[in-house]
């Protein structure tokens, strides 16, 4: 039976959380710029503490006990409450320092978001940006959990709770292959979709969200014009699989400058269709923002 001999450690109990949200004892060492031994005593003596396992491994990754995910869910609301604390002194002594809790969708977290984080900082270095990656549905879940206070993602959810706000233009493309059949080609019918391999991303990409309701608007059933034979997770191996000639897709402009650039993929139009979307921001309309995130969005802005 488990037996708490003591108060618990925060800084213990922090470091814990991040183990558990990344799944990984190096990745948190990296996070807290720790060695890993150090992780591992500070594991080892909230383990002792409280008299049980709080973590396990399951393969290469590391998941919390059934105690463990109880700790979790704790401190999870204690380290909101430290941010909120540290972002109001903050806000009284009128500096921006801090955590800058950021979730991004694949084009904006993977393409738009890095250097606009990096010129932040420049200007504000006391700031400790976290970028969480995941597709839109993803982030916006995150926002609503409290994992991230701004996300930014391809789609404008209906959820009541969120604010959804247009931030940026985005084009779609068909892209291809540098040496399949329609690479030699400018424009091509949308009919003609049916007669090849599409390779999609997931449901919850904003892309493919986009897409599907373009297709809507031109009164197009996208399950039956498309011949999806891959679903991918991700732009990367959307991009991969094309380079190697599994397929076509339709893909962020912004995603494809390099391949592009050295000619590995070839986009063309789709007669008829225009390829747009815009990105949001997304944050919870019941939560005060924190001043370094605030200062964030007008930096964006």
């Amino acid at each position: 039976m488990m037996k708490v001999r003591d108060d618990l450690d925060l800084y213990k109990l922090e470091v814990f959380y991040w183990v558990a949200e990344l799944g990984s004892f190096s990745r948190a060492a990296d996070h807290f710029s720790l060695r890993q031994p150090t992780v591992s005593a500070h594991i080892q003596e909230l383990e002792s503490k409280l008299g049980s396992k709080i973590l396990n491994r399951v393969g290469r990754e590391v998941v919390p006990t059934p105690i463990g995910r109880v700790l979790f869910e704790r401190a999870k609301v204690l380290l909101a409450f430290k941010r909120e604390t540290l972002a109001t002194l903050s806000q009284i002594q009128g500096r921006v320092e801090g955590e800058l809790l950021l979730g991004g969708s694949n084009i904006p977290g993977e393409y738009i978001l890095p250097p606009k984080i990096g010129a932040f900082i420049a200007k504000y270095p006391e700031v400790k940006p976290i970028l969480r990656i995941g597709d839109s549905a993803e982030i916006v879940q995150a926002v609503l959990d409290g994992e991230v206070e701004l996300g930014f993602i391809g789609f404008m959810g209906k959820d009541r709770r969120l604010s959804f706000q247009k931030l940026w233009k985005d084009e779609m493309v068909l892209t291809v292959p540098r040496n399949h059949p329609l690479a030699r080609l400018k424009a091509v019918e949308l009919e003609s979709l049916r007669e090849i391999g599409f390779i999609s991303r997931e449901n919850g990409s904003g892309t493919l969200r986009s897409f599907r309701k373009l297709l809507a608007k031109k009164g197009l059933d996208p399950e039956r014009l498309l011949n999806v034979t891959m679903q991918l997770g991700s732009t990367e191996a959307v991009k991969q699989a094309l380079i190697a000639g599994l397929g076509v897709s339709i893909l962020s402009r912004t995603s494809i400058q390099r391949e592009l650039r050295d000619g590995l993929l070839k986009t063309l139009r789709i007669q008829g269709l225009k390829l747009e979307r815009d990105f949001y921001q997304v944050f919870h309309r019941q939560r005060s923002l924190s001043p370094v995130s605030h200062a964030f969005l007008q930096f964006v802005k």
